[in-house]
């Protein structure tokens, strides 16, 4: 049974990739301000975390003939903040200055159902979202797993539970990196995967407070 909710973007030259390297990368949730909207409550509820129901009736997005699954592209086609940091990041790594980044890379938040707030907190996670992030790991078989912001590194990368299904092979040398970066073992999925762990891109102090110790440690990962 398929566990994901959001159908994640996926761009046009995803398996080209970047240096002949497939990423795929996992924001943390998409977030709904219409409290106006009578679905409102229920589809942003923490308890239930289900906006499955309301996929095709949400008013804001039926009347433009779009579904709120579809949301990781919606986000990528709008280019928001977070998405323009982080694809001028990833921008150094191709040759041609001017192409579109995010058609070599695919997206999605880890967030199964839309958040009532901007900020992902550890109680909206769930299992289902742990779920979700491996069956899209096996699926699309990439070599890097970019991961933004905290909560969903504490929860994927640091939560015990979850290392009987992602084997994390050097979690204690994961100083070494100064916690940007380990590598994991994915049931399904023939190679080994580099997990780059970074401040979400909209939070720009800190993102850019980061940029360079990313640069240094993907630098490694990217020519591996």
């Amino acid at each position: 049974m398929k566990k994901r909710f959001f159908e994640p973007y996926i761009g046009p030259k995803y398996h080209e990739g970047i240096r002949g390297k497939r990423i795929l990368v996992f924001g943390a949730s998409f977030y709904c301000n219409k409290k106006s909207c009578p679905y409102f409550s229920d589809c942003t509820n923490p308890q239930s975390k289900d906006s499955s129901r309301f996929d095709q009736i949400c008013p804001e997005y039926r009347d433009k003939n779009m579904k709120l699954s579809n949301e990781p592209s919606y986000a990528i086609d709008n280019c928001y903040r977070a998405y323009l940091n982080f694809g001028a990041f990833m921008q150094n790594y191709v040759g041609d200055k001017h192409e579109y980044i995010w058609e070599r890379m695919a997206f999605t938040d880890y967030l199964q159902f839309f958040s009532p707030t901007v900020q992902t907190k550890p109680e909206y996670l769930s299992e289902r979202d742990f779920e979700a992030f491996v069956e899209l790991i096996q699926q699309l078989q990439p070599h890097i797993v970019f991961i933004w912001g905290l909560p969903v590194t504490e929860e994927v990368r640091d939560k015990k539970e979850h290392m009987e299904y992602l084997h994390i092979k050097d979690y204690d040398k994961l100083p070494e990196t100064e916690y940007y970066v380990c590598h994991m073992d994915v049931p399904g999925v023939p190679h080994e995967i580099s997990l780059v762990c970074t401040y979400h891109p909209s939070s720009v102090s800190y993102w850019y407070g980061g940029l360079d110790k990313l640069n240094k440690y993907f630098d490694k990962v990217i020519n591996r």
